[in-house]
């Protein structure tokens, strides 16, 4: 997934943990890589010790940690240990500086890895968000830039962003929005999307204005509610008669929502790039302007 991540250059960490001192260091060299190599093995270990609290425990100590580490094979002797936390305990006590550029980097790490991660998933998933047949969708009906759009009709925040998303539909006539449904908000979000999902199925052309009216209402929806969309869109006959593809049709979107690792709603993709929760109509502009650009350039250099 591409998203621009400020971290800060680790090559002033590097340089200040050189300043040391050439004695210090070579002890610290010589006595510290056996557990660096220890932790990059032991999972758990490193998450104790990025964590700033648990960096401070670790200095309190290190002994009984680099015991557990070492449980097998360890080739620090007690007083190496003791050596090594004494050397720690210095270094982040003159120069704390340290201890957060060591959480910024692990942090880069992780956030790089979980983009890769998501960056395959997308790919890996691509036919099932963009090329399902039964997904409801309103836009451009042959788009040149497609945006997928995970909601909830109970979510607050899916109301407040419904305008938005009218508003790119309006200035960008070439998007189409495909439209997933997800009852995440109690049993009113469950009817809902079932008799709005059923709709789409049997009267498509009455889908959008049963959505909207769903999405405007101020409250969380019941089956009152419910019942009076219906009778203000002509679609009664739908409300408790849920067409029996629905269900699978829901259990694949909730499963899809899963295997990308989207948490809530609303959630949209535009290309790469996943837009997590409510955000300023500006941010789902600029996105979708740099998907068109990008592809744009795309096709330009085929």
């Amino acid at each position: 997934m591409k998203q621009k991540i400020e971290v800060q250059n680790n090559t002033e960490s590097m340089q200040k943990t050189q300043a040391i001192g050439g004695t210090q260091m070579s002890k610290f060299s010589s006595l510290f890589s056996p557990l660096f190599s220890s932790l990059r093995k032991n999972r758990k270990l490193q998450m104790f010790v990025v964590s700033g609290v648990a960096m401070t425990m670790l200095v309190v100590s290190l002994p009984s940690v680099s015991t557990m580490a070492y449980a097998k094979d360890s080739s620090l002797s007690a007083a190496q240990q003791q050596e090594v936390r004494a050397i720690l305990k210095d270094a982040l006590i003159n120069d704390p500086d340290l201890m957060r550029e060591a959480i910024i980097a692990w942090q880069a790490r992780e956030q790089e890895g979980a983009n890769t991660a998501m960056q395959t998933s997308l790919v890996t998933h691509h036919k099932a968000m963009y090329e399902t047949k039964s997904d409801p969708w309103k836009g451009s009906a042959a788009p040149e830039i497609e945006m997928v759009y995970f909601t909830d009709f109970n979510c607050p925040y899916c109301k407040k962003i419904e305008p938005s998303l009218n508003q790119l539909i309006e200035e960008f006539p070439q998007l189409k929005i495909i439209v997933k449904m997800v009852p995440l908000q109690g049993e009113g979000s469950k009817m809902a999307v079932d008799f709005a999902q059923t709709v789409w199925l049997n009267e498509p052309e009455k889908y959008l204005k049963v959505k909207d009216m769903l999405m405007s209402s101020p409250r969380g929806l019941d089956a009152a509610a419910i019942a009076k969309v219906a009778k203000l869109t002509a679609t009664e006959r739908w409300v408790g008669n849920t067409d029996a593809r629905v269900a699978k049709m829901v259990d694949d979107n909730v499963n899809l929502m899963n295997e990308l690792g989207i948490g809530g709603t609303p959630s949209m993709i535009v290309a790469d790039t996943l837009i997590p929760g409510l955000v300023p109509y500006e941010v789902l502009k600029e996105q979708l302007e740099a998907a068109i650009a990008a592809k744009d350039k795309t096709q330009k250099s085929s």
